[in-house]
């Protein structure tokens, strides 16, 4: 299989910018006379006789009570999960099981207070009672929000002046010529009517969503405001709540001695999600019949379901009060009263009953099945990863950490688990599993492509390819080679310098293998219910930079990877040797060293031994609003210092080697956090910030040339290329080296941008990027690079900008352009905003994929 994708960043300035200037206003003054033409259309001349405009929601009239300040929501899904929700409550307040007179015995109660004490109390429930409000009145708005045609930034309320998407539908609906078909095909926007947004319904499932939330006797109308003409009309709801009913008593009845101890055991007991004084929630009942399912099937009880148990409610003896009696439902099959046992494993690989030319093995409590000569996957493997041990009890967790190690191994293309009991009699309580797996093709591939622009005049192409090999000694090993390479020339020729074709180049290849466990000989591996794995990584590079040097580098890796959740990845090198080595310098990259001599540390020969553990969290795709997390902590050099230190060589001490080579000592910590706000399905406000820190001590005081950190280009900020900003307030004069000396110690960077769809596939945004880069020490051959509270402000880089992005599903494209609105360099202008011409601000990025 063959992927192209991350077509590489291209970032460039913006040439011949007199010329683009005029196409810039020629472009607008067309807009604006387009805009001019368009506004004189009707957005109403085609709308039928019997159908009004909806223009959107005059307000929404909450009596008695303040009106939740969240940001309004609509979808189908809000209205389908309350109708939902509607009849579970409609199932309890018509229960016929209710009237439970004896329940307030079971949980007390004292009307005896004090003044103090009922004084508190009423404060309490007042602070309550807003919160249960809160909760309510944000899904009734939800309810009733419905967007109408041109909605600024998808409010229900508020329009803006210019529905472009209207009047090309009144301006071409019936258009008989090509171009009015394109434009009415890619520009217009249906007209949203009063019949489509059926405020009766909404209203109705509205009153729906205070009944979900206890506010039994609350109710919503509507009334229909139309215009003078009569062909246009708003909305406006009126929502009367009432009081909120809240539980009096809940009370688990009738379950058999064993499940009653399970349920009121001190473990789960915390663990319910309904309590005495909590306002009724039917989401929350539901979600309370899904734990106790989940209770039971992981104890044993693998053929109950969450019809299984009941929920009654009795609204009537106490006014404003529920008592909720939880039990067992009638006629519950034999088979779901009782406990069942793991029996045998009976693994089919690449086979399907029945078929008598399979072998047959056993290894302990395994049977297995397959075609040919030996096992397809070694009978180690299974056992690490299937979590059913022979005599205890089936367990649902189990069986889900079981899936989720076996599809981690990413060696099936497809795997079923089944459990059938041991037989058919009243009295069999064991579960045999049965697992079919379909192994998938042993060879996998990755092609990439990338065009990179520097701001060193430097423009070429890169190209990768990987190839792996899946399972590959028959333990779920994955055993990859990669092979990549790129060269660039100068897109401009220096005065008496010769440009080659081919400026530079860089060759590189690398091998891995990854174990799906962990080799850490005080770990049980088959007590790990979460996936795992262990990597080796030895890789080489040869890097040439026509006329200044050629660089080889070579890696060897040990890497711990495990995931103890969905959410959370824990990555450790417990052994990382990096040794970089520069021959053929030439007298140039000689005369940029020699004037730069912190340059030249950080680029010399040297071993970089490391060791670094990254912390990932990120929440599931379905999140509303995502978060994705990365802290990594990274050393180098300690280890072999703290042996010189037990031979007598002071730990700070410098100038020490390793093979013959120094070796770098630092410290780094990098922290980024992405976090996208949905504000509704048309608008999304991303943001992402990111921190790092490098500090070089002992045996090195500059960092690798490696390590250090850069800033500027479309994924950082889109306003300036990359390597063009920092450290600090320092500016390169000779821009054929601020490649090489615009890196940091220090890196901060905030990120914010608005992204909205704009019509098909094609999306819209606008950003807004700040950061830079700093020294951690003063460095004379850069001045006011090192970090400093006094002008911190001013050394901040800042840009904004617009963007488009083409989203074809698997590939996104992206065109960025960046403004900057402050240099963190002294320029000719004075002011924040110092750009010297707002054409020299202008930077055009191009790259695959969102920067964050």
């Amino acid at each position: 299989m063959i992927h192209i994708y991350n077509i590489g960043i291209l970032g460039c300035r913006v040439k011949n910018r007199a010329h683009l200037m005029r196409k810039v206003a020629c472009a607008l003054s067309f807009a604006l006379v387009a805009i001019l033409f368009m506004s004189s259309c009707s957005t109403t001349s085609n709308i039928p006789e019997d159908e009004q405009l909806y223009t959107g929601i005059k307000s929404i009239d909450y009596k008695g009570v303040k009106r939740s300040s969240k940001a309004e929501n609509d979808s189908a899904g809000i209205i389908k999960s309350i109708a939902d929700a509607a009849r579970t409550v409609d199932n309890l307040l018509n229960s016929k099981n209710a009237g439970v007179k004896d329940l307030l015995e079971l949980t007390g109660k004292s009307d005896t207070l004090s003044e103090k004490e009922r004084r508190i109390a009423d404060k309490q429930k007042r602070t309550a009672d807003a919160k249960a409000w809160e909760n309510a009145s944000e899904e009734v708005d939800g309810v009733l929000a419905y967007p109408p045609n041109a909605s600024l930034f998808g409010s229900s309320s508020l329009r803006h002046p210019l529905p472009m998407g209207l009047w090309f539908y009144n301006g071409f609906v019936n258009s008989k010529s090509f171009i009015g078909k394109w434009l009415f095909k890619n520009f217009s926007q249906k007209p949203k009517y009063i019949s489509m947004v059926n405020p009766e319904l909404r209203a109705r499932v509205a009153t729906n969503t205070l009944h979900n939330y206890g506010y039994f006797h609350g109710d919503v109308s509507y009334e229909v405001l139309p215009y003078s003409n009569n062909r246009k009309a708003k909305v406006k709801y009126y929502v009367t709540p009432r009081d909120v009913f809240r539980f009096d008593s809940i009370a688990y009845l009738n379950y058999p001695p064993e499940i009653d101890s399970l349920i009121h055991s001190k473990k789960e007991w915390s663990k319910r999600l309904l309590h005495r004084g909590d306002q009724f929630c039917a989401s929350k009942i539901s979600e309370e019949k899904t734990r106790l399912r989940n209770l039971f099937r992981n104890n044993g009880y693998f053929y109950f379901n969450p019809d299984y148990t009941v929920f009654s409610a009795d609204t009537f003896a106490i006014p404003g009060k529920v008592q909720m009696r939880i039990q067992p439902a009638k006629n519950i099959p034999d088979n779901a009263k009782r406990k069942w046992y793991y029996g045998k494993k009976i693994v089919y690989i690449n086979a399907t009953p029945g078929d008598t030319t399979l072998k047959h093995v056993t290894r302990g409590d395994f049977e297995f099945y397959y075609p040919g000569r030996r096992i397809p996957l070694h009978s180690s493997l299974w056992k690490q990863n299937v979590f059913s041990m022979r005599g205890k009890p089936y367990s649902y967790l189990k069986q889900s950490f079981t899936t989720s190690k076996l599809s981690s191994l990413q060696v099936f293309s497809s795997i079923d688990m089944n459990y059938f009991p041991r037989d058919t009699t009243g009295a069999s309580d064991t579960l045999d599993v049965y697992l079919f797996a379909k192994l998938d093709k042993p060879y996998e591939s990755e092609f990439n492509m990338n065009v990179t622009a520097k701001s060193n005049d430097q423009v070429g192409p890169g190209a990768s390819f990987e190839i792996a090999k899946r399972n590959a000694f028959r333990a779920g090993e994955k055993l990859s080679f990669r092979i990549y390479g790129s060269y660039e020339w100068e897109t401009q020729t220096r005065r008496h310098e010769r440009n080659d074709l081919l400026n530079s180049y860089e060759l590189g290849s690398s091998i891995g293998v990854e174990f799906p466990t962990l080799f850490m000989p005080w770990i049980d591996n088959s007590k790990i219910f979460f996936p795992s794995s262990t990597k080796f990584t030895l890789s080489g590079d040869w890097m040439n930079r026509s006329g200044y040097f050629n660089m080889t580098k070579w890696g060897l890796d040990m890497t711990y990877n495990w995931r103890p959740s969905r959410h959370v990845t824990h990555s450790l090198s417990i052994f990382s040797l990096d040794y970089n080595r520069i021959f053929k310098k030439s007298a140039r990259f000689d005369s940029v060293m020699n004037a730069n001599p912190a340059l030249f540390v950080s680029m010399r020969n040297q071993f970089i031994p490391a060791i670094s553990y990254s912390f990932t969290y990120s929440s599931t795709r379905r999140a509303l609003n995502p978060v994705w997390w990365q802290t990594t902590v990274k050393e180098s050099g300690n280890l072999i210092s703290g042996i010189y230190a037990l031979s007598g060589r002071k730990f700070n001490e410098e100038n020490k080697s390793f093979l013959g080579n120094p070796f770098a000592q630092f410290v780094k910590l990098t922290t980024e956090l992405h976090k996208t706000f949905t504000i509704n399905p048309t608008f999304k406000f991303a943001t992402r910030f990111f921190a790092g820190v490098i500090y070089s001590y002992g045996n090195s005081s500059v960092a690798p040339y490696s390590e250090q950190f850069s800033s500027g280009g479309a994924n950082s900020i889109r306003a300036f290329t990359v390597r063009s900003i920092g450290p600090g307030r320092f500016h390169s004069q000779e821009s054929k080296y601020s490649y090489i000396d615009q890196t940091g110690d220090i890196k901060l960077e905030a990120n914010a941008e608005l992204r909205f769809k704009l019509f098909g596939s094609l999306y819209g945004a606008t950003f807004l990027d700040a950061g830079n880069i700093w020294l951690m020490r003063k460095d004379e051959k850069r001045p006011h690079g090192r970090l400093s509270g006094s002008d911190f402000l001013e050394s901040i880089a800042l840009g904004t900008g617009a963007g488009l992005r083409y989203d074809m599903e698997f590939l996104v494209l992206r065109l960025d352009l960046g403004v900057a609105l402050h240099a963190p360099y002294e320029t000719s202008k004075k002011g924040y905003y110092n750009i010297e011409k707002f054409t020299d601000g202008l930077s055009l990025n191009f790259a695959i994929g969102y920067p964050f």
